[in-house]
């Protein structure tokens, strides 16, 4: 296939602008909570968000491959320009999501019960933490869904339309949130019942408008012989195998922030409160900088698809140096304007004064988490699941030992310790690993 014209800076910032904006208000929503539930009588609300927030990241991030393979898989399609393959993803990957989804609410009791008796919370915070679980793990089929939407936008380059349906759905459980927490008292249940509507809005909302966008397609390729292809075996085999991979890279990812969130509780409420409260800092760096991720995944499958190495190279330089660049702001911006920041989320001084002591950690973070980031998007974009899952293996061996030694030396800025050296080990690996990758698949 002939090659198209050359990734230029406007094209990466025209694709990655509207992610970034959509990615920065999902962070927006818990920081919307923090601060809600920080200005009310107690910490314990806070801690008990945390809590049962790590029990759906189980869930969320486990099955988040949902998105980062529809992406994949969808960019290949669509740069090969072939739209038949392109219809067939989205409604494959939906009909996963949606069997999944049903699943982990079927399976809802085991998970809580396993969940909450790692994390070791005080029996109080366990209960809130639970009945937060409870309400908000009714959402997960459209959570799911939501992914594969959201993939599917991005790897068929239409950003723009995912930023609307995006800060549409967080704007909307903001605002329940707020109403519901302040006006009617509702504490932790309120901000569980407003991610419901939101979550479900979006996916009615969202299938909709993409069935609306296809329909001349579903026309033109769902024949008799394309509904065969679209459950085709060697599809659906490749589809679980890259998920299999992802699931097994995010499980440990998981694992990793549970583990970081379950030491923190045990050195009591007050670092489990404060400790949730940077950690919104980091959501909010890691899903602007994915912004640069996803246009890394959208281009490098684009790329791939046209077989163009000059291409390829290229859209990997082009994102990679602005995501840099947006990192060094992050750092900058919490050097200057932490403490403040910490303000807004809570006025409760024990948690701001504990907070401001670890504070060092979340300015270092973005230059040191944007490589593992980066190239996240670089390796999805080329389907390369196996590869980061063993990269993903090694790097979790490296937080391993880190957990295991700096926190009993140095407490609470041992644990910060070790989530920097993870996200280092991941960074390192997967930048050793890249050179094989791209060889592998401009060649396949």
């Amino acid at each position: 296939m002939q090659e198209n014209k050359d990734i230029s800076y406007l094209k990466v910032w025209n694709l990655s602008w509207p992610i970034i904006l959509a990615n920065i208000s999902i962070p927006m929503i818990g920081a919307t909570n923090i601060a809600v539930l920080g200005h009310l009588e107690s910490s314990e609300f806070i801690a008990a968000v945390a809590l049962g927030v790590v029990a759906l990241q189980f869930i969320n991030w486990g099955f988040s491959f949902l998105r980062k393979v529809t992406t994949g898989l969808s960019a290949q399609a669509y740069g090969a320009g072939n739209q038949e393959e392109l219809l067939h993803i989205l409604i494959r990957n939906l009909l996963v999501a949606i069997a999944l989804g049903l699943i982990i609410v079927i399976l809802q009791k085991p998970i809580a019960d396993i969940t909450f008796y790692f994390l070791e919370g005080s029996t109080e915070l366990e209960a809130l933490a639970s009945d937060y679980f409870k309400i908000r793990i009714w959402a997960t089929p459209a959570v799911f869904c939501n992914y594969v939407i959201l993939g599917w936008l991005y790897g068929s380059q239409k950003p723009k339309l995912a930023l609307l349906l995006r800060v549409g759905m967080n704007l909307l459980n903001i605002a329940l949130a707020l109403s519901l927490v302040i006006i009617y008292n509702l504490n932790i249940y309120g901000v569980a019942y407003a991610a419901i509507v939101s979550q479900t809005s979006f996916c009615i909302i969202g299938l909709l408008t993409i069935f609306y966008i296809v329909k001349d397609d579903l026309k033109k390729y769902l024949s008799n012989e394309s509904k065969k292809l679209l459950l085709e075996m060697s599809k659906l085999k490749e589809l679980f195998s890259l998920n299999n991979d992802i699931f097994i890279r995010t499980v440990l990812i998981f694992i990793a922030f549970s583990w970081f969130t379950a030491k923190g509780a045990k050195q009591g409420d007050l670092v489990l409160a404060s400790n949730t409260v940077l950690l919104n800092l980091f959501w909010f760096l890691s899903y602007a900088l994915d912004g640069f991720s996803n246009a890394a995944e959208a281009l490098v499958g684009e790329a791939l698809g046209q077989k163009s190495p000059s291409k390829l190279n290229q859209c990997i330089k082009v994102t990679t140096l602005f995501a840099v660049n947006f990192a060094l702001f992050f750092s900058f911006t919490y050097l200057v304007f932490g403490e403040n920041i910490v303000s807004l989320l809570t006025n409760l001084t024990e948690v701001k004064t504990e907070a401001f002591k670890y504070l060092i950690w979340m300015i270092l973070m973005p230059i040191i988490s944007i490589w593992c980031f980066q190239l996240d998007g670089i390796f999805l974009g080329a389907t390369a699941t196996r590869s980061m899952r063993n990269m993903m293996i090694i790097s979790f061996g490296v937080y391993f030992i880190s957990m295991k030694t700096l926190p009993a030396l140095i407490g609470n800025h041992g644990l910060w310790l070790s989530m920097l050296i993870f996200m280092a080990a991941r960074g390192i690996s997967l930048y050793l690993k890249l050179p094989e990758v791209v060889n592998r698949k401009i060649t396949s």
